[in-house]
């Protein structure tokens, strides 16, 4: 049905969501793809349609992309698609663990490792891409420690904020699913 429209840039497409990449006559091609899609009963969604620059980076499925010019000097590329978990992405799986660790204080540190594992094995497993932002993954990292060490001070009702009953490497050791 695309390609029949006459409409002349590249579709992505992963089920009902969809992007198109153009040069240039964006509202021009928006409005081709809402008739195409009255035609079929369809619309598209007023906040979730938009029209952006690559410069400036958009959200799709999850993660962020955005065009950023390559600093690699004799370069014939001018310009590559960078990509990393969207900003949304990134605060719900911080609000996951905390769902996940919640106030279950008669739990065992070794359990609440063993429920956590497979929520970031999995976050991690969708958002994998080589070479992807591993200042967020260090940060996502820190933030679990940090959650688990929270959950062990309430816990214990320990007033050195948690940190002689959580060394550095004891999340390590218990086999805490890391990113990265």
């Amino acid at each position: 049905m695309f390609q029949v429209s006459g409409i002349p840039e590249t579709l992505v497409r992963y089920c009902d969501d969809f992007v198109i990449l153009l040069k240039r006559n964006g509202k021009l091609v928006l409005n081709q793809v809402r008739q195409m899609l009255g035609r079929l009963g369809l619309e598209l969604h007023p906040d979730k349609t938009k029209i952006v620059h690559a410069e400036k980076g958009f959200d799709f499925l999850g993660m962020h992309f955005r065009l950023h010019p390559v600093r690699k000097k004799g370069s014939r590329l001018r310009k590559s698609c960078r990509i990393w978990p969207s900003d949304s992405s990134v605060s719900r799986i911080k609000q996951r663990v905390r769902e996940v660790i919640g106030r279950r204080y008669s739990k065992a540190l070794e359990d609440m490792i063993t429920l956590l594992n497979p929520v970031l094995r999995g976050w991690n497993n969708y958002h994998k891409v080589r070479g992807t932002a591993p200042k967020r993954r260090c940060m996502l990292n820190a933030f679990v420690r940090e959650r688990l060490r929270i959950f062990l001070k309430r816990k214990y009702s320990d007033q050195s904020r948690g940190n002689k009953r959580v060394p550095s490497n004891l999340p390590v050791r218990l086999e805490l699913y890391q990113f990265g």
